[in-house]
């Protein structure tokens, strides 16, 4: 028995010394996409963009709360009697910052945000691929819907909340608010670059943003700044 618990012992040392350095081991997987690895093709670009595209359909937005925020608020939906806690408010403008609504809204349009940021910060990789790959009217058109989505997302918000973070890069990291009139100036510069790259309404696939789309929004966001002198 002693024998045996020797041979064990020793054994288990000669593991020990001979076990692997894990740094010389291979943590990334070749098969698996990251960012660093992502924006090779046409499709992967497209998909980035696509992404910001998807939270217009959350529940924080038009997948749900919205209407119903909208509706209320323009008294389209009085006598409801069976209106949620959390929706009641809205008719008669006494929600707040603890509406589980207000959070969800604020929360979709951050994350849209961020991955219009995403297809941004990655604009040098995008503009690299080969015009084999990814013409440059592409490129450009791709560039522009992000920085058309962005723009939309901000609008969104400041017409609601004024002062809010603004965030050019992916990382949303709780940066402080400013002012409204800066995250206008975004906004409107966000537009101008879309109106400048996107394709016209034409020559686009339905339901994505398109040159035209761009101008218009532009000149929604002059009206509500009451700024008719660029108009």
């Amino acid at each position: 028995m002693k024998k045996i618990k020797y041979i064990l012992i020793v054994l288990s040392g000669a593991l020990t010394l001979t076990s692997c350095d894990s740094s010389e081991l291979e943590l990334t997987n070749p098969n698996t996409l990251s960012p660093e690895t992502f924006f090779k093709t046409e499709t992967q670009v497209q998909s980035a963009v696509n992404a910001s595209y998807a939270n217009l359909q959350t529940r924080g937005l038009y997948g749900r709360n919205l209407f119903f925020a909208m509706d209320l608020m323009g008294h389209d939906a009085l006598g409801n009697p069976q209106l949620e806690g959390n929706k009641k408010p809205f008719q008669d403008f006494s929600f707040n910052a603890g509406n589980d609504i207000i959070q969800y809204y604020w929360e979709s349009c951050f994350t849209g945000i961020s991955r219009a940021n995403f297809v941004l910060d990655n604009e040098p990789k995008i503009n690299a691929l080969p015009n084999s790959v990814l013409s440059q009217e592409k490129k450009n058109k791709y560039l522009g819907e992000a920085h058309f989505l962005r723009a939309y997302y901000y609008f969104l918000l400041v017409r609601r909340f004024g002062d809010v973070p603004i965030y050019k890069t992916g990382t949303i990291v709780g940066n402080p608010r400013s002012p409204k009139t800066e995250v206008y100036a975004l906004i409107e510069e966000d537009l101008v670059f879309a109106s400048q790259n996107l394709l016209p309404k034409a020559s686009e696939a339905v339901g994505r943003a398109n040159k035209e789309a761009a101008y218009a929004q532009l000149g929604k966001v002059l009206l509500y700044q009451k700024n008719i002198m660029k108009l």
